[in-house]
């Protein structure tokens, strides 16, 4: 009756809404994307038609436009109904990976192991985004032992789990040696539980995959922060020449050179990776230390301020 009754008034967002609804519930997702297409064109600022728009095309292996449809319906700043956002907001988390921001996807993971959510597709994505493979789990077939094993350490991490996280990593670690991305992923874990351990890590990673800027950058602001400006230095430029997009490379370098008394040098980095990542508490103090080291006095005081509001904001009311 819908698709005679839109055949009949191509202009009936309503119809074309129910028709697109009536499709997604029963996994015809090819001709949900087109219903849900045709709703948008006269429906243009209905977030829900954005997002269901998106859920189609995420089914039928339309991930970049799902992406950018997903993406435009949570930017409305509307809420829809709790299931919906819910389901929405699992598989922007899964394109985000897809797309490379893994940052971000990690961000939006996160709740759903809090509330305890134990699902394999939701195991693959956290096994997917910690290894940084731009992919979604349906893509990962072929290595479904180690987007799992990585998945399961990585809930248990979250789920503040320590033996089970530790056990994960040592089966990693044993089965997956030489794969790129594991020792840097232990590495990041270590810094929390045993950051003695985590340079070696680092240095592990590199040997494997010598192309990971993050293992990079992240050995280079720990040489850094223990006074090795030295060493740390050649790894941070190398970083910042590899990815200069990367905040966390970007903040590496300029700590390496405020810790080697080139201040004014280090100004630039910094605020490069302010502005990269504006919600990282530690960029803007080590900003501030290097606009106090350069003698600019009025600058540290504006960015020290602005240190202090966020983390304020970031204990929360009392």
């Amino acid at each position: 009756m819908y698709r005679q009754g839109v055949k009949a008034k191509p202009d009936w967002p309503e119809g074309w809404w129910f028709l697109g609804l009536l499709y997604y519930e029963s996994h015809s997702f090819n001709e949900g994307r087109q219903a849900f297409t045709e709703f948008t064109k006269l429906e243009e600022k209905a977030p829900a038609g954005w997002a269901y728009l998106g859920l189609c095309e995420f089914e039928a292996g339309e991930y970049e436009s799902a992406l950018t449809h997903l993406d435009r319906a949570i930017a409305s700043g509307a809420r829809p109904d709790p299931d919906v956002e819910q389901v929405l907001r699992f598989h922007h988390a899964l394109l985000l990976t897809r797309g490379g921001f893994f940052d971000q996807a990690r961000q939006e993971l996160q709740p759903f192991v809090q509330r305890g959510i134990r699902d394999p597709v939701l195991i693959a994505g956290l096994g997917l985004n910690a290894l940084e493979m731009r992919l979604v789990p349906q893509e990962a077939a072929a290595q479904r032992s180690l987007v799992e094993g990585a998945g399961q350490t990585v809930y248990s991490w979250i789920a503040g789990d320590s033996s089970q996280a530790e056990a994960g990593f040592r089966s990693l670690l044993a089965a997956f040696p030489s794969t790129p991305g594991i020792h840097y992923l232990y590495a990041t874990y270590l810094l929390a539980v045993r950051p003695e351990a985590m340079n070696g890590e680092l240095q592990r990673e590199l040997e494997v995959n010598p192309a990971n800027t993050r293992a990079r950058a992240a050995l280079a602001l720990r040489l850094a922060r223990a006074g090795d400006a030295a060493a740390a230095l050649p790894l941070a430029r190398k970083a910042v020449e590899e990815r200069p997009d990367l905040a966390a490379a970007q903040y590496a370098y300029g700590v390496a050179l405020t810790e080697a008394g080139t201040s004014h040098d280090a100004i630039e980095h910094l605020e490069a990776a302010v502005r990269l990542d504006p919600a990282n508490l530690a960029h803007h103090t080590a900003l501030a230390t290097a606009y106090s080291e350069a003698g600019w006095y009025e600058r540290a005081r504006l960015e020290r301020a602005e240190s202090i509001r966020m983390a304020r904001e970031s204990r929360g009311p009392g």
